[in-house]
């Protein structure tokens, strides 16, 4: 009985886990959408990447992403990489900046 609580407490624990890297992905691709004004009906854009990459700071994390975005007026497509900084806050974690290179 006591393994199978303590298998469900590290299962809890371990989707909690997802959960809270999941949401600190979706806010650096919604960020991302921003810098780049990837809204704009004009755009089409594909991620094709997505990670974790250093930090500017001990407490915080970082989130690297690979986007190509096509122009639909130009036909152009330009790939950015774009790096998104977190900062550790009381609740959880808040973005820094976005830089798109």
């Amino acid at each position: 009985m006591k393994k199978l609580l303590v298998i469900a407490l590290l299962f809890a624990s371990t989707t909690a886990h997802a959960g809270r890297i999941k949401e600190v992905v979706i806010m650096a691709t919604e960020d991302v959408e921003q810098t780049l004004n990837l809204l704009n009906p004009d755009f089409r854009y594909v991620i094709k990447g997505q990670g974790f990459t250093e930090a500017d700071d001990s407490t915080g994390t970082a989130i690297q992403t690979v986007v190509a975005v096509r122009n639909l007026i130009t036909m152009q497509t330009r790939e950015w990489t774009c790096t998104t900084q977190f900062h550790k806050a009381p609740e959880f974690f808040e973005i820094t900046y976005t830089i798109c290179k």
